[in-house]
């Protein structure tokens, strides 16, 4: 019997959002060691920044197609199914990378096949299952989840340095993702079983159309703020390393400083899903969209300060968690649950398609300018942008509840429980 409160819920399903973190890492392994890589790679083969970074911007742009059509076929087969079938074929197309010669045709091709497989084994499918199981304490849950982010950024830089630092860069690539798929594939195949959080009214209908969602205030405001927060967030950890070795920092420092941000953003991660189930969410989310404000100007005035250029590192690991609960959360709520792969497979869509841009506009500066100072100073009307936008996101309502738990009986989370929001239970349909 499903059961509706916190409680219940984590002792039923405790493993699939760990498991759901642990496979969220996965496509996350080629963004976050890139930095490692950039330096050598662009040595060897005679590339710039720009070149190397295209291969992202093929990578992101090819999820136009891939990304959507995962979100459709998530919700109509279910994520279990999907993410065992894509496990294998990812870490093969990843591993492909250690074959790059310097012919730019071939960085492209390991680029497509890697933004197909990652399609495959997508964030969307992983937080599928996590929204199917969870309702009370969906934030938390979600932030355990989407965790396995900060978890890359931690992890994938350090682990890229010491395999590229013993057997070069080629042996790097290969290692992470057959590491990465051996962990995986097990602990999905065991322990990764989404079921209903809550008691279904009667049997589910169709997963509904999508064109009224695209019509929608919330659709637009998320999908501008998110993906001009990705643009200069992926733009910053990607160039993070160079951007320190700039400042003076050897590269295992400024490899550990990336390893501070992925702990910094499992902190923000975590302590802002805490929060989200308890508090209104737009105060948390204003927050969260102005902290790399405070970075950009860390990064401009700090200097070679190494307790400076650490704090910056920290913020963009917080603010980058923080933003990622805020965005699936929000879209958990204010959308049809049914509804949701295909929502957020829309969302992540364009976020790639906006961070795609965040990588490339740093090298292209980079390599006009001869400094990084100059993109920092670029990319702050950008921050000040998406800020803007997560501003007209209509609040969650008791309505939205009502539609994230789509023919369900629904309960009320904490941060809804005031006297300006009271939702009464309602049947659907009746």
């Amino acid at each position: 019997m499903n059961k509706s409160n916190s409680h219940g819920e984590w002792a039923r399903s405790w493993p699939l959002p760990l498991v759901a973190m642990l496979g969220i890492t996965g496509p996350a392994a080629y963004i976050y060691s890139s930095g490692v890589f950039m330096e050598p790679m662009i040595e060897e083969f005679g590339w710039t920044r720009t070149q190397f970074s295209s291969a992202l911007t093929v990578q992101m742009l090819l999820g136009l197609v891939f990304g959507p059509l995962a979100g459709r076929v998530v919700d109509r087969v279910g994520p279990r199914r999907y993410l065992l079938a894509g496990i294998i074929p990812f870490a093969f197309s990843l591993s492909l990378f250690g074959l790059s010669d310097g012919a730019m045709w071939k960085w492209w091709l390991f680029a497509a096949l890697l933004s197909l497989t990652s399609a495959m084994v997508s964030p969307v499918a992983w937080v599928a299952g996590v929204v199917k199981s969870f309702d009370r304490s969906r934030g938390l849950a979600l932030a355990i989840a989407v965790a396995g982010i900060g978890v890359a950024t931690a992890v994938w830089p350090m682990i890229a340095a010491a395999v590229a630092g013993g057997l070069g860069w080629r042996f790097a690539y290969p290692a992470i993702a057959l590491g990465w798929a051996a962990l995986t594939l097990p602990l999905t195949f065991a322990f990764f079983r989404p079921v209903e959080a809550v008691e279904t009214l009667h049997a589910p209908e169709p997963v509904p159309p999508l064109g009224p969602v695209l019509r929608t205030r919330a659709f637009w405001g998320l999908l501008g703020a998110g993906g001009f927060f990705a643009s200069v967030s992926l733009g910053l950890i990607v160039h993070l390393v160079p951007i320190l070795r700039e400042r003076g920092l050897d590269l295992a420092t400024a490899a550990s400083f990336v390893g501070i941000l992925g702990v910094f953003s499992i902190l923000g991660r975590l302590g802002t899903g805490f929060l989200i189930d308890r508090f209104p969410i737009r105060p948390l989310a204003v927050i969260a969209f102005c902290m790399p404000l405070l970075v950009i100007s860390l990064l401009l005035a700090g200097g070679s300060s190494v307790p400076v250029l650490m704090l910056a590192s920290a913020l963009i690991g917080l603010a980058a968690g923080a933003e990622t609960d805020v965005v699936t959360y929000l879209t958990s709520r204010k959308f049809d649950r049914r509804l949701f792969g295909s929502v957020y497979a829309l969302f992540q869509t364009g976020f790639a398609i906006f961070a795609s841009l965040g990588p490339l506009l740093a090298g292209a500066i980079f390599d006009m300018t001869g400094t990084y100072d100059n993109y920092l100073l670029a990319v702050v009307p950008i921050v000040i942008a998406a800020a803007a936008l997560i501003c007209i996101v209509p609040p969650v309502s008791a309505a939205d509840i009502r539609r994230s738990n789509a023919f369900t009986q629904p309960t009320v989370p904490e941060n809804l429980k005031d006297s300006s929001v009271k939702a009464t239970p309602a049947r659907l349909h009746s």
